[in-house]
């Protein structure tokens, strides 16, 4: 699509409040005659895009309907583009960049939280690292002038001692995420069966304990001059903000950092599994819990939405396939589960239940595998499959109203960012919208039997650990 050029835009709640009263107040008649006739317009988010001299990107959407703006920045770096034998890289620097860089010094918390910002925070994916805030209108200027800081400074601050305070952190969390969480050992054997070792999405995004403890400064440095440069980045200034000063603080503040090479993407087929993994991992834990993955295609591609919807119609409420079926008629399972990670070079569906009291694990996972070849010879009913698709909508639609949504990847500015990295188009709603509309219930069933088969299964079963007399 090309460049828009900026206007006042409206939230969708007051699109849907507006849409609501117009229908509420006409009668049947007309209202059924107008809608047999007109639709409304498929929903947009207004952007101009331009590129620094210096390779940085950046995205500006406005919206004047609340006096706050969203700046969101992602570099397109991830645990795909870790050496083999440096993994947790990508997280690691997602902690180091809050430490402080050469003149914001370590004030970066305080002077954000004085000026009354919200959301403040970064996150980490396989093929992106983001950092993100929302700030007062008045006080984008220095939330540019700190990103645009530790984007070019970091490295003037960091030293060996906060390096391994860092490093211990890090490892802290993975301990809470996995090895002392409830199934998080179970989810890290999964993790490691899916894809070889040496693919760039084996293990964990924290990484392993091993590979952070042999990280050293000379490896960090080597990480942030390759990879945490403005031509590996792109901003999204999203909110109450004129696109004139908003354009000449970012060339300010941001145009000086000095130009690298933009690394290479990575590019790979990835290939499903030859032949199914069975692992069993005993937990201190009350409920089995059977767990089945599969490598999927990559992110936005036809299938990766047609899957999407499948395993919405499997799970996530109370009248989807899996609950009905499992935990209301057979009562063989307490909870379920079912999603797809989405990512470049490949994506990754789960599908998991919790065994009910007493209910053999054997049983569970027959019923798990079962749900699953009806659902690839019959396919969605008409309902499950308008349910499914709604349910996805709404929760796309839903990131409308927020300018910076949690996990910085929704929200109007993490929507423009996610559409330009995997398209390199902010403006790919409504195409995506589309490709949703577009899956049949013919679909569903194809990418249930091409994807999700036994022969290229990973299976996960907990089983509670007995204690020891």
């Amino acid at each position: 699509m090309n460049t828009v050029k900026l206007r006042r835009s409206r939230t969708l709640a007051a699109f849907a409040l507006a849409i609501g009263l117009l229908v509420a107040f006409q009668p049947r008649q007309v209202v059924a005659e107008k809608a047999a006739t007109t639709a409304p317009p498929p929903p947009t988010i207004a952007f101009e895009k331009i590129r620094l001299e210096n390779g940085l990107e950046l995205i500006h959407h406005v919206d004047e309907s609340l006096p706050l703006v969203a700046v969101n920045v992602w570099y397109h770096v991830g645990p795909a583009n870790e050496p083999v034998g440096r993994s947790g890289f990508a997280h690691l620097f997602e902690h180091l960049m809050f430490e402080g860089s050469r003149h914001v010094g370590r004030e970066f918390d305080r002077l954000l939280e004085t000026a009354g910002a919200t959301n403040v925070n970064g996150t980490t994916s396989w093929d992106r690292t983001n950092y993100y805030e929302t700030v007062p209108r008045e006080h984008l200027e220095l939330a540019l002038w700190i990103e645009s800081d530790r984007m070019g400074f970091m490295l003037d601050t960091l030293t060996p001692e906060r390096l391994e305070v860092q490093r211990g952190v890090v490892k802290n969390e993975r301990r809470q995420s996995y090895e002392d969480s409830p199934y998080g050992p179970s989810t890290l054997a999964m993790l490691d069966a899916l894809f070889p070792v040496g693919h760039p999405y084996h293990g964990a995004v924290i990484g392993s304990m091993k590979d952070l403890s042999a990280a050293t400064m000379d490896d960090v440095k080597q990480f942030f001059e390759r990879f945490y440069a403005p031509s590996n980045a792109t901003l999204v200034v999203a909110g109450d903000s004129d696109p004139v000063q908003t354009k000449a603080w970012v060339r300010k503040y941001f145009g000086a950092l000095p130009s690298r090479p933009r690394p290479p993407r990575r590019v790979m087929t990835t290939q499903p599994l030859v032949a199914p993994k069975r692992l069993v991992v005993d937990e201190p834990v009350q409920l089995t819990k059977i767990s089945m993955g599969w490598i999927t295609p990559p992110a936005y591609s036809t299938d990766d939405t047609a899957l999407d919807v499948a395993m919405a119609v499997l799970a996530g409420g109370k009248a989807t396939r899996l609950y009905r079926q499992l935990v209301v008629e057979k009562k063989v399972a307490s909870e379920v589960d079912a999603s797809v990670d989405s990512n470049r070079l490949a994506s990754t569906a789960f599908v998991s239940a919790l065994a009910a009291s007493g209910t053999d694990e054997k049983e569970l996972e027959s019923e798990i595998a079962r749900a699953l070849a009806a659902l690839a010879t019959t396919g969605p009913d008409e309902k499950e499959l308008h349910r499914a698709k709604r349910r996805i909508r709404v929760e796309l639609l839903g990131d409308l109203q927020l300018l910076n949504g949690p996990g910085g990847e929704s929200g109007r500015a993490g929507l423009l960012q996610r559409f330009n990295h995997y398209f390199g188009d902010p403006g790919m709603l409504e195409r995506v919208l589309g490709g949703l509309e577009a899956v049949t219930a013919a679909d569903v069933k194809r990418v249930i039997s091409t994807h999700l088969t036994p022969e290229t299964r990973v299976t996960v079963v907990t089983r509670p650990k007995k204690e020891q007399p």
